[in-house]
């Protein structure tokens, strides 16, 4: 039963954001701080403020208010050309940085105003984007923030948190993976009496990855056994309908499709044939089914919705495969109730379906199609939403961002050893002061925790 206060309280009202911080921060026992995601292709940028209590692995996690600015494309283009080597003059680039900064520091003016009085009481921002990777000759990954925080910093006159990936790199990580730990802080069941569901997200982008959170009530002293499941994603059917039809724009089509569509078997088996037969590189995987999807739209030009509804079906499977204990065949719509009783968690079986959730974080475009679609494909566990767990909040990546931001302010390592392949877990970030004000505050917030002790081989 939902009590009428928060029946009638709307996400989307300003003061409503005011409100609830008025609840909650006036007794100094709840921290504001802000989260920064700039979108994989540089569409845009997007601002979260979140209202958090407690310390470490005790942080609980409230979202308060979102905003999110578009990238120009004439900036939006000339990074993506950066990212991929095109762009290597320095002034170039530090030009281009500078002007995403300045989006990115009306995202933070935004999220300012929604903080009305409490603006003071905002910690830090803490930043993800893109960046710029490379690997060397030998293999050596290396990885540069593409945002130039120091100025975003000066702009805001708050602390800016970045450059997450590069201390992971640093004891022999990959530098990704990193936004692991803020799911299971944001999604997992932490109940500090009793912590026994399990859960399960499915993050649907261009790359899909399946995460197992597993219960806790934060009294354990390792780290979680979180798990992660990287599978193909959207990006085949975009690129493929993009490449067919330019001029068509398929951003508000692709649930009615899929509400049209019919599954096509024999497209399900030419993809599983691609999957187990084509490149391990998701880009050049992606790139070889769109074109095998292109040569179909080509033989039957009137499927396109059975094209959406057969390609969703086959994303929602392969999702679900990485956690289900079935190593020997594809999977198919007969084993709906192995997945509704058993889960595949690090070689060893979870709790039952009644005591697990299934949560989907999926572009606003797909949301209908694919909750439909997991409903049908597990049966008895329960499906939902992610964003209906942090009050609605419509991108989960700068919520992830902000956790960040706190666990090294909290002093605490983020990044999951068995995950990034690192050596040992480290904290992360790179913090660029604010103005004095802030700078200070943000010290006194660090000296007055006091972290849990570690165990000295993660220590030294």
């Amino acid at each position: 039963m939902k009590f009428p206060i928060f029946q009638n309280r709307s996400p989307q009202d300003p003061e409503d954001a005011l409100g609830r911080m008025d609840r909650a921060v006036h007794d100094r026992n709840h921290r504001l701080s802000a989260g920064l995601s700039v979108s994989a292709e540089f569409g845009s940028v997007q601002g979260a403020l979140v209202l958090t209590q407690g310390n470490g692995k005790f942080l609980r996690i409230k979202h308060v208010a979102e905003s999110s600015l578009p990238i120009p494309e004439s900036v939006a283009s000339g990074c993506r050309e950066v990212v991929d080597g095109s762009i290597k003059e320095v002034g170039v680039i530090s030009q281009l940085a500078s002007d995403l900064a300045e989006i990115q520091a009306n995202v933070i003016e935004r999220l300012k105003c929604q903080a009305g009085r409490y603006v003071d009481r905002v910690l830090a921002v803490s930043l993800l984007d893109p960046g710029v990777w490379d690997r060397d000759f030998d293999g050596k990954i290396s990885y540069s923030s593409f945002s130039d925080a120091a100025k975003l910093a000066e702009i805001c006159g708050v602390s800016v948190i970045d450059a997450y990936p590069s201390r992971d790199l640093a004891v022999g990580g990959t530098g990704k993976t990193l936004e692991s730990l803020p799911y299971w802080m944001m999604l997992a069941d932490r109940n500090s009496k009793i912590a026994s569901q399990s859960r399960f997200l499915v993050s649907v982008g261009g790359d899909c990855h399946s995460y197992f959170l597993p219960a806790s009530d934060g009294l354990d002293a390792e780290v979680p056994l979180i798990q992660r499941y990287p599978t193909v994603g959207i990006s085949f059917l975009e690129l493929c309908f993009e490449q067919q039809f330019p001029e068509v724009d398929w951003s508000t089509r692709w649930n009615q499709m899929y509400v049209d569509g019919l599954q096509v078997d024999e497209l399900l088996r030419q993809w599983h044939q691609v999957i187990e037969e084509g490149p391990v590189n998701p880009a050049e995987l992606a790139r070889d089914m769109a074109e095998m999807t292109a040569s179909y739209l080509q033989t039957y030009p009137d499927q396109i919705s059975n094209v959406v509804r057969t390609g969703i079906r086959f994303i929602s499977e392969q999702c679900i495969e990485k956690l289900v204990p079935n190593e020997t065949e594809n999977f198919t719509s007969d084993s709906s109730k192995q997945v509704a009783s058993q889960f595949r968690i690090h070689g060893q079986a979870s709790l039952s379906a009644p005591t697990s959730r299934f949560l989907v974080d999926v572009p606003q475009r797909f949301e209908p199609a694919f909750l439909n679609q997991f409903s049908q494909l597990l049966g008895n566990p329960q499906v939902a939403a992610a964003k209906d767990v942090i009050d609605g909040m419509e991108d989960l990546q700068p919520v992830v961002a902000a956790v960040l931001g706190l666990l090294h302010i909290d002093q605490m390592p983020a990044n999951v050893p068995w995950l990034s392949g690192a050596n040992c877990q480290r904290i992360l970030g790179r913090v660029n002061p604010g103005r004095p004000s802030n700078w200070r505050q943000l010290i006194r917030a660090m000296a007055d925790f006091q972290p849990a002790p570690m165990k000295l081989k993660d220590a030294i």
